[in-house]
């Protein structure tokens, strides 16, 4: 019997591909993790912004199946607002319309950086993972020191709550766009090209929110236990404890749950594994979810906020995703505040400080009705990629596969990953599975 533990993207996929008997799960009392979305007063909002960006062609194929082909294809609209100016994401290729003082020292600090590491040395090493390199000694190499000060030091310090000396760099290779010489001199003449990055495309339903996804998997799985919470995982038994009573009992586990949980579950498991595992950090978000009577406050999909004077580092608009996630006349946002968990910021504090950032960046007017003000606290939001990161979990991992566990998804596996990954990740897990005895 394979146990999962878990029905969101990883634990689902998991399922959906396994030739084998297996039991699933979850803990709430709907499938989907954080992939989910929830209604109130008409409005749609997911768990924060979840949107399909592609990269292989098996999954997208898989999700275009499940969803009959009702996904929308949606070209890229993202700005950095910084300096009371938006300009295209990304940043690095895209500095045109900021102050001439500003592009010139972006501009002058990338050629520096450019040359001092030879252009052949930066076409080959851009993919290749530095083990000490930290985040801050990566950014200052790849872009020089005016895109560092101006949007890379201080979006990133914003967004991780601590010093980026502390990170690790091993995490920037598909995230972070690289762009070439021609590209950033492109960009800050305002020839810039379009679509640099993972993400100059994206998919979205056409019709609902993020959560028809994980739903669309449910008639080709079976087995789906709702409202069961697992409190204890025995090792040296292979069973599985649950808050209700029930113990059952595996010959593998897949476990989407986030891994310092798992950890903690595994009462059996060595100290030393305990002791890397509580090391692991994380970074919490708010998601302020906010419902506007106007049409269109924003004609862009998101947007990234750098500079101090604004409480969030990001904002999107649900209602350019689909029309259906907003009603008629009417508009859709969500605001993202990163924060430390255990270090609460007051409900009312978190509305007043993002309603006053966004009336002062001119996305909303002071005379604007909002209707709806929602606010959903996501804990394990973001795996912190410092250097014990780097060191604890390839051991974890390595001694739960030992012990026939599998840790998979995004809090699984404790990386930085997409929803289209996470169902890699299953169908990958499952694979594996199938060719076991």
């Amino acid at each position: 019997m394979i146990v999962i533990i878990g029905a969101g993207l990883a634990g689902l996929s998991t399922a959906y591909h396994l030739k084998k008997d297996y039991a699933i799960y979850e803990r709430e009392h709907e499938v989907g993790g954080l992939c989910k979305s929830y209604t109130i007063d008409g409005f749609t909002f997911d768990y924060t912004g979840h949107l399909l960006h592609f990269r292989k062609k098996e999954i997208k194929a898989l999700v275009s199946r499940l969803l009959d082909s009702k996904l929308n294809e949606i070209k890229r609209r993202a700005y950095i607002f910084s300096k009371n100016i938006y300009t295209e994401y990304p940043f690095q290729a895209n500095t045109y319309g900021l102050p001439k003082e500003v592009v010139k020292e972006c501009l002058m600090g990338f050629i520096e950086a450019f040359l001092k590491q030879g252009q052949g040395a930066r076409g080959k090493g851009q993919g290749k993972k530095n083990k000490t390199e930290t985040f801050e000694d990566w950014i200052y190499k790849t872009f020089g020191k005016g895109i560092a000060k101006h949007f890379m030091i201080p979006f990133n310090e914003k967004f991780w709550k601590m010093p980026l000396d502390k990170l690790s760099s091993d995490w920037v290779s598909w995230l972070v766009p690289m762009p070439k010489i021609e590209d950033v001199v492109s960009g800050a003449i305002g020839v810039g090209k379009k679509d640099i990055g993972y993400n100059p495309i994206f998919h979205y339903p056409v019709n609902g929110g993020i959560d028809v996804l994980p739903t669309a998997f449910l008639p080709h799985i079976n087995n789906l236990n709702l409202n069961v919470k697992a409190n204890r995982i025995s090792l040296k038994n292979k069973t599985v404890s649950f808050a209700n009573g029930d113990d059952v009992k595996y010959d593998y586990l897949v476990s989407t749950m986030p891994l310092p949980e798992l950890i903690k579950f595994c009462g059996d498991c060595p100290s030393k594994i305990k002791t890397l595992s509580k090391g692991l950090k994380y970074i919490s978000v708010y998601d302020i979810n906010l419902g506007i009577k106007r049409n269109q406050v924003s004609d862009k999909h998101w947007l990234y906020f750098p500079e101090k004077e604004y409480s969030f580092y990001r904002v999107g608009f649900p209602m350019n995703f689909s029309a259906s996630l907003a009603p008629e006349g009417y508009s859709s946002m969500y605001v993202e505040v990163s924060h430390k968990d255990g270090r609460e910021i007051p409900k009312g504090k978190l509305i007043n400080d993002a309603v006053n950032g966004l009336i002062k960046a001119g996305i909303l007017k002071k005379d604007d009705e909002i209707t709806v003000k929602d606010i959903v606290d996501i804990k394990y939001a973001y795996a912190v990629y410092d250097f014990h990161r780097q060191k604890a979990v390839p051991i974890i991992l390595k001694y739960l596969s030992d012990n026939n566990i599998f840790s998979i998804g995004r809090y699984g596996a404790w990386e930085h990953t997409s929803m289209e990954d996470a169902i890699y990740h299953g169908k990958v897990t499952a694979q594996r599975l199938n060719k076991k005895a």
